[in-house]
């Protein structure tokens, strides 16, 4: 029973399905006010609090807006969203699903919520699956050494990363190593001392959930990290972390190192890296943090 099939299912369930693209819901998404945004990926969990931004898509410029909700969605993969009302302790929410039924990202309304825009979302009009531009899938050396981060996270929202984990071995002249998640952490927990701003990508189904701000704080409770960066909560599970990779990809200020993990299925669950504008000190201090990671590991 697929994750939609068991939601609908569950005794006293009250909400229904809405009757358009996830697409459509997407572009809505912004209407909502205040809300929690929550990701789930395999052993990786976000959420974070506040206004969305219009969701991206493939082919669009990568957006990441201090203090908004970033989501970047890849509608061809995205077949559902369902609306659920209040019940308990749960305040209402919306969930997208992806064409399997697996679950793709939640929406917690909140009492600061646009009660109005939910319900307006909730009659949205029907519309027709429009057709998104191909995501490259050539994954040669040829082509990632000239491949850009736009690529690579469009790459892995494009099946969760199971076509990039196929290729990484051979990327080793580029500069692509494995490494042990655990010197990872006390990587990221170095440059939480140092207040240094990460983007964090949480990759769910047909989604990426995007957060670029300052790492205010990494600590580890038993085998479990969580960063905390402004109102942004990233959890990793480090037990079901099968693989850790540092990859090397071109950004604003040439080629730029990110953390990619993978879980047990090989497929992608989250990237750390650096995106958009940094002072030069920033980028030197976490080109120089990733560089002690690959030695050590």
């Amino acid at each position: 029973m697929s994750d939609l099939d068991a939601l609908l299912a569950r005794p006293g369930f009250r909400g229904g399905l809405i009757d358009t693209v996830p697409g459509v819901v997407g572009e809505m998404l912004s209407l909502l006010g205040d809300v929690v945004a929550i990701t789930v990926a395999g052993p990786v969990a976000v959420n974070d609090s506040g206004k969305y931004a219009v969701p991206t898509v493939p082919g669009d410029p990568l957006v990441c807006t201090p203090g908004l909700v970033s989501l970047r969605l890849n509608p061809s993969a995205l077949g559902s969203v369902v609306t659920t009302d209040a019940e308990q302790h749960l305040p209402p929410t919306l969930r997208m699903f992806d064409t399997h039924g697996s679950s793709s990202h939640t929406t917690y309304l909140t009492p600061a919520s646009d009660r109005l825009a939910f319900e307006a979302i909730r009659n949205a009009a029907d519309a027709s699956r429009e057709a998104n531009p191909p995501i490259q899938t050539s994954n040669t050396p040829a082509f990632w050494a000239e491949g850009d981060q736009l690529t690579q996270l469009d790459f892995i929202l494009a099946d969760r990363g199971s076509e990039r984990r196929n290729g990484l071995v051979a990327l080793g002249a580029l500069g692509y190593r494995r490494i042990d998640p655990h010197l990872m952490a006390a990587g990221m927990e170095h440059l939480s001392y140092q207040q240094l701003p990460v983007t964090t990508v949480v990759a769910g189904n047909g989604c990426l959930q995007i957060h670029r701000g300052d790492l205010d704080a990494v600590a580890m409770f038993g085998g479990t990290l969580t960063l905390a960066s402004d109102t942004c909560r990233t959890m990793i599970d480090l037990n079901g972390v099968a693989e850790c990779w540092l990859t090397r990809t071109h950004g604003v200020h040439g080629l730029t190192s990110s953390i990619e993990m993978y879980d047990f299925r090989r497929k992608c669950v989250a990237v750390f890296t650096q995106t958009g504008p940094a002072e030069p000190a920033v980028m030197d201090m976490w080109e120089d943090v990733m560089s002690s990671i690959s030695a050590a590991s």
